[in-house]
């Protein structure tokens, strides 16, 4: 292999609608729905090296013991493969961790992914979704990654483990009920610079202090979740998809997950819908907003003068999973 062999991977965001079956279901839990994005997104330029090392340049980096997970993740993959070559990778782009993106999801499989093809590997995506551990709560992230679009999955068979974030569960992945194109709809995104995102530590203590919900607050959710955004997807009707989206956020789990950041996003959301938004949504845990609108970009123009706190930007679907390029 060449000594200066480089390989450059381009991964997107994903909005994360809700997640669906956080009760004590009789047949599967969690569940999630959700799409990929163009902006923001992050790119990894990888290269072949002696030992690892992951250099994160993002004006909001990964913290050393996050890092330091991920070295220990492409050492055990490296040993499992009997790979000869380590890799270092330096991180860019405007995909904040933390923040509502899917930033850990994308990242960990794209340096796994760098790993396998820098040692003359062609893995399959289950192969590297297994390898990463991601995506046990929701599949939007890992499904998103490779071929973008909308996904919706079904979560995973009723065991004996409790509800949790993604970076906690280890157990089977989600079975896929559908991936489909977006339509082109463009789409605003907001980016609270104040509000201090959650932790890992922080997202647990949230899961434990919610779950079990009660199951005809779940029958709410994924009604409006199968019936009107899914179906309004498969129809491309911005109109339906909007009208279920508000609904959506004054379903049971997802308002426990705004009310974790109470007023400071609650005024961020009432100055989009007073600026015209058609519906405002928060992806995942947050603290990220998005929306939708018949005049997005003069909406974001505004928004930027007022609420210069926030990054703001202008993005649409993304049909199309992430960028491989060798230099």
């Amino acid at each position: 292999m060449h000594q200066n062999h480089k390989l450059t991977i381009s991964a997107h965001s994903r909005l994360h609608l809700t997640l669906l079956a956080m009760h004590n279901g009789e047949y599967r839990i969690n569940g999630g729905l959700g799409f990929a994005i163009a902006d923001p997104s992050c790119e990894l330029i990888c290269s072949n090296a002696a030992d690892f090392a992951i250099n994160d340049q993002r004006t909001i980096p990964l913290v050393g013991t996050e890092l330091e997970r991920l070295v220990t993740l492409l050492q055990t993959e490296q040993r499992r493969c009997d790979f000869t070559v380590a890799i270092e990778i330096a991180i860019n782009g405007n995909m904040r961790p933390h923040s509502g993106f899917g930033s850990g999801s994308a990242i960990t499989l794209a340096c796994l992914e760098a790993l396998h093809r820098l040692n003359g590997s062609a893995p399959s995506p289950n192969e590297l979704v297994a390898a990463s551990g991601r995506g046990g709560t929701s599949g939007v992230g890992i499904h998103s990654y490779f071929s973008g679009g909308c996904v919706f999955d079904l979560g995973r068979s009723v065991d004996n483990n409790a509800h949790a974030p993604s970076h906690q569960v280890t157990a089977s992945r989600p079975l896929l009920l559908d991936q489909l194109p977006m339509s082109d709809w463009e789409i605003g995104v907001c980016i609270p610079l104040t509000i201090p995102h959650k932790s890992q530590a922080e997202e647990r203590d949230f899961f434990a202090r919610i779950c079990p919900l009660p199951a005809g607050a779940v029958y709410e959710t994924l009604y409006h979740s199968l019936f009107g955004l899914y179906a309004a997807i498969r129809e491309a009707d911005r109109t339906t998809f909007c009208r279920a989206l508000r609904a959506v956020q004054a379903c049971a789990w997802k308002n426990a997950e705004r009310l974790e950041y109470g007023k400071a996003l609650i005024e961020i959301e009432q100055a989009l819908y007073a600026n015209g938004a058609e519906a405002v949504g928060m992806s995942s845990l947050g603290p990220s907003l998005f929306f939708l609108a018949d005049n997005v970009a003069e909406i974001v123009n505004q928004m930027r003068l007022t609420r210069p706190d926030c990054d703001w930007l202008l993005t649409r679907p993304a049909n199309y999973g992430r960028k491989l390029t060798d230099a």
